[in-house]
């Protein structure tokens, strides 16, 4: 996607290789809407580190900057007596940034089945599974721009835009492809706490000039009760045998409060976030993040015009903090993929 960097108008993906230093380099998520850098991770631990503290994030961004990682490690221990085994303790760390995103691991095996296994070799694959990752949202986007027409009102959650797909993205991509097409709508954006990733779906809105409201995940009912939502798009973060869907947190009150106001209710994503291995959602691990997320919000001071945070509660409060949930099959009216807006039959049939 085209981002000012520095008062230069640039081209960039999500993430990407430095050839220059082989580091791996990144869009940092957490400075937006206020301010676009770009974070640099010199190393495999560093990339990492950006996964797990979500500098970058969106499933399928995940997995190609796993990806990259992994080659990275490659690179650093490619002369290294114990080769073999820090490449294990590197994927093993890679993995574990981000459990419940299947992309992440999914990159990380693309890289493993790389033959020959060589610096060069790993490097290519992972940018060709970025850049297959990328192809399929614009692809998503084509097909899914279909379901959108004039005068609709859309519903999505959390950020499944170009920066969680590398480019293009997933629930945004048919959003901003009907967008372009002349087609005239208006957006509500779950801002989705604690995290808060609807001010990002915000940002690339703007972009495009794409008309949209922010508005709390929790309001979403009371906005369908008046018959101002038509359609849900959404995106995933796992989708299993059975088409049970794994992604944000508070996807499933969404998916239930649809059906009971019969709104269409889709999720996109791309081939990496398929997980055909796990039988249903009940088998899925689900990502518990740190208490701080919900204690402490961070945001930028009105009077200093810098970046500060305040806690909201006293220390002897209790939290739980999981950052995603899981949405049965029977909730969803269809799965927005590469190859098609596919049903839950014709979902199972692909993946067997």
């Amino acid at each position: 996607m085209k981002l000012k960097i520095n008062g230069k108008l640039q081209d960039k993906p999500a993430v990407w290789w430095d050839k220059a230093t082989n580091a791996v380099q990144m869009i940092d998520q957490t400075k937006l809407p206020f301010s676009v850098e770009i974070y640099t991770c010199p190393t495999y631990r560093e990339t990492a580190f950006a996964v797990k503290k979500m500098i970058i994030r969106g499933a399928p961004s995940i997995g190609a900057a796993a990806a990259y990682g992994l080659a990275q490690a490659v690179h650093e221990f490619w002369e290294s007596d114990s080769f073999e085994d820090s490449i294990k303790v590197a994927y093993d760390e890679l993995l574990s940034a981000r459990p419940t995103a299947v992309d992440l691991k999914n990159g990380l095996d693309f890289i493993r089945s790389t033959d020959p296994f060589t610096p060069e070799n790993v490097v290519a694959q992972a940018s060709l599974f970025a850049k297959r990752t990328a192809d399929q949202g614009l692809k998503i986007g084509q097909i899914g721009k279909e379901l959108i027409t004039n005068n609709m009102n859309i519903l999505t959650h959390c950020h499944t835009g170009a920066l969680a797909l590398v480019d293009h993205g997933s629930a945004l991509a048919p959003i901003i492809q009907a967008w372009q097409d002349g087609k005239r709508f208006h957006v509500f954006v779950d801002e989705t706490r604690p995290r808060f990733q609807g001010r990002i779906t915000a940002w690339e809105l703007s972009q495009y000039g794409i008309d949209h409201t922010v508005i709390c995940d929790s309001m979403s009912g009371f906005f369908m009760s008046r018959g101002e939502i038509d359609l849900v798009i959404l995106g995933a973060d796992r989708v299993t045998r059975n088409g049970d869907i794994a992604n944000k947190i508070g996807t499933y009150n969404l998916a239930i409060l649809a059906q009971y106001h019969n709104i269409p209710f889709y999720t996109a994503f791309p081939t990496s976030t398929f997980d055909p291995s796990t039988k249903s959602g009940k088998d899925i691990e689900i990502e518990k993040r740190n208490d701080s997320e919900l204690k402490i919000v961070e945001g930028i001071s009105n009077i200093q015009k810098k970046s500060d945070s305040i806690s909201i509660f006293p220390d002897f409060v209790k939290f739980k903090n999981p950052a995603f949930d899981v949405t049965p099959n029977k909730l969803i009216t269809g799965y927005i993929t590469p190859y098609g807006i596919l049903t839950n039959t014709q979902l199972v049939t692909f993946c067997q």
